[in-house]
């Protein structure tokens, strides 16, 4: 009985360490830096550098302080020929509307824009050779069954 319970604990604080870490964003400010980007765990001052980042190229970014935030990739590209011309990967405050933000940036009017938001880690780039939250969960369930045969 007190294996089993064990087993459970240890499982659970097996799957509740994901959530308890926090956010953790990929962070660059160009398309060179951009390719090789690192990942920054989000807090007051990983935001406020992406907040100042896109007001470089954006009109109206508000000036806000708070504790939620979410990733971003925001791509501006000319759609001639798909070139890009500013890149942006960051931790930004979540109330703030990254995606319809207006631009100030000279010849702007030229460039399509990708804009992509999300919550959970690293998510903010193409996951291509990454670990992924379903990975995650995999192991998780496989691990769960075998600890169920052997002390079931």
């Amino acid at each position: 009985m007190w294996k089993k319970l064990i087993c459970a604990l240890v499982l659970a604080a097996f799957l509740g360490l994901q959530t308890v870490n926090g956010l953790y964003c990929y962070t660059c400010d160009s398309p060179s830096s951009c390719r090789s980007p690192t990942s920054q765990y989000c807090n007051v001052q990983t935001a406020n550098t992406t907040s100042g980042w896109l007001r470089r190229i954006h009109s109206n970014v508000p000036s806000i302080v708070e504790n939620s935030f979410k990733c971003l990739n925001l791509t501006y590209y000319y759609s001639q020929n798909n070139v890009k011309t500013q890149e942006i990967l960051g931790c930004y405050y979540s109330s703030i509307p990254v995606c319809y933000l207006s631009l100030n940036v000279t010849n702007s009017y030229d460039w399509a824009k990708y804009c992509n938001t999300c919550n959970y880690d690293n998510c903010n780039r193409n996951p291509a050779g990454t670990l992924s939250k379903s990975s995650f969960t995999i192991v998780s369930s496989a691990l769960l069954l075998i600890l169920a045969k052997i002390f079931v």
